[in-house]
């Protein structure tokens, strides 16, 4: 395996890895907020950032596997000899944004979970 190459993999993701990284950092940012202080009222928007979150990243990876499925639907762009091959690259590039969405999906309720501990601590 060729190493890992941060710049290659975004763009292989598309244009919705832009929306995923902005809602990815936003909805981390949040949840880092309110791990520092644990104030019920901040839940709300971390909770709409992480569900917009949610939605940008699967709307990309949807978008991508249609632009994938558009693409090997032409026979004069991809031979019937080629088409498994073609299927498989497209896909894993397909899946780039719901990888970059899955890290901040997970960072979220890990932050959100610091938070309330350290706010049932000072209770």
């Amino acid at each position: 395996m060729k190493g890992f190459d941060l710049w290659q993999f975004f763009a292989e993701g598309g244009w919705g890895m832009w929306s995923t990284l902005l809602f990815g950092l936003i909805a981390v940012g949040a949840a880092a907020w309110f791990a520092r202080r644990p104030e019920p009222r901040r839940l709300a928007f971390t909770g709409a950032m992480w569900l917009t979150l949610l939605t940008v990243t699967a709307h990309a990876t949807w978008t991508n596997v249609a632009a994938v499925c558009s693409y090997l639907e032409d026979p004069q762009r991809v031979p019937d000899a080629e088409i498994a091959r073609t299927l498989i690259i497209g896909l894993k590039e397909a899946s780039r944004p719901g990888a970059l969405g899955g890290i901040f999906l997970t960072l979220v309720p890990i932050l959100l979970g610091v938070g309330a501990l350290r706010g049932r601590a000072s209770d």
